[in-house]
Parts: structure tokens; sequence; C-alpha cells
């Protein structure tokens, strides 16, 4: 694929590879949407490839209306132990031209091959790779014991049933003036969030507390 981001790219070429990334990209985002991105996308990183393209509509930050943001997935690399990282340029599409807008940092865990996943884990700050690993590596358990927790808290109680899965990794404080912890932010099937915050003991992590904020 590294081939197909020499510049200028045709726009052929550029095309074939969104194809190949169209099947996991949002509703949002049409083939001459993907073909100009990738085309920019080359023209910024010269010979830097790219896996994906995921496009979202998202409101005006002050403003009314919405705008068009899509991100370039880069191929995954190996992290610590099982670990895979990615990173998403993400970009806004200005009239017909586009801008860059930042980058975005994801991780998911695969002893294999590190192959591209469908919906891998935001990093919403840096996170060492050996923290990272263990973090995502009890989750599951996490979760369970966080909603115990979810019972005891008035905003977190009605969700504590739902469906839910890890969307984020964070560092902050659960409350004002609170100790720093890693928390998981997961999502449920119903578009709302938990927010579990982590206890380290040892080598081991455990829920310490649970916010459940309205947005990620």
């Amino acid at each position: 694929m590294r081939g197909c981001f020499l510049r200028p790219v045709a726009l052929c070429a550029v095309a074939a590879v969104c194809g190949a990334a169209g099947a996991a990209d949002g509703v949002v985002g049409d083939a001459q949407q993907r073909a100009s991105l990738l085309a920019f996308y080359a023209q910024q990183y010269p010979g830097e490839a790219a896996v994906r393209t995921v496009f979202e509509s998202v409101p005006v930050v002050g403003g009314r209306g919405s705008e068009v943001v899509g991100s370039v997935e880069a191929p995954p690399y190996r992290g610590h132990g099982a670990l895979c990282r990615t990173q998403r340029t993400k970009f806004v599409l200005h009239g017909s031209g586009w801008q860059e807008a930042g980058m975005e940092y994801f991780a998911w865990l695969d002893r294999g091959t590190c192959r591209p996943v469908a919906e891998p884990v935001r990093m919403l700050q840096r996170i060492p790779d050996t923290e990272l690993e263990g973090v995502l590596l009890y989750q599951k358990s996490l979760l369970e014991r966080a909603r115990l927790l979810m019972a005891g808290n008035t905003a977190c109680a009605p969700l504590r049933a739902l469906k839910f899965t890890l969307a984020a990794v964070d560092v902050g404080a659960a409350a004002p003036r609170a100790e720093e912890r890693y928390a998981l932010v997961f999502k449920s099937d119903r578009d709302s969030y938990a927010r579990v915050w982590l206890r380290k003991s040892g080598a081991q992590y455990d829920a310490w507390n649970v916010t459940c904020p309205p947005v990620l």
C-alpha cells in the first residue's frame, strides 16, 4: 500500500485505496470525499501508508450546523506484549479543501499480527505501554466490579444493567482536588457512558469509583 502514497497520487490509485477501506467507514463521506482526503494526506505525509478512513459529522464549535471530519488511520504497530497501537490524523473539510485538525491515538490487544480492528480503544491521554496493557487485559472484570459501584451512584444506577464496551482510557481525577488515576470509559448500547476510576494494588487494578458523564 505504501506505493500508493507517493506524491502526487493518481486519482484512480487513491480511489482503490479508499474502496478497500470503505467497508469500515461511517455513513458520512462519499467516494469523492475519501479520494480527496487521501490525496491531501499523501501531499502532507508523502510515503506514509493508510489502512482506513473514518468520517464523522460533528457540530460546529461555537456555531450552527455541522462539519465533516475525516480521519486517516495509520498501519498498526506492536507495543509491549500483546499491545497494538495506531493513530488517526484528523482533517476538517472546509468548502472543497481539507485542514489538519490534530491526531488521536488508539490501542487494543492482539497476540497475533496486530491487524486493524473496527473499534480500537481511544487514548484520551498518553499512557505507557506496560500500564496500558494491564488496564486493557482486565477491562471485563473491572466493568463487572464497577456495576456493583453503580448501584450506589444516582447517575449510574439506571445504567448498571446495560451492555457496555470499552471506548477510551483516560487519566484524571474523579472529583476536584482528588488524586489522579487511570479511568476506563465504557460506552453503552444506548449511547450513555460510565467512567470507571481505577486503584492500583501491586501489579493489579481494581475499580475504585464510577461516574456517569453524559459525554465521552
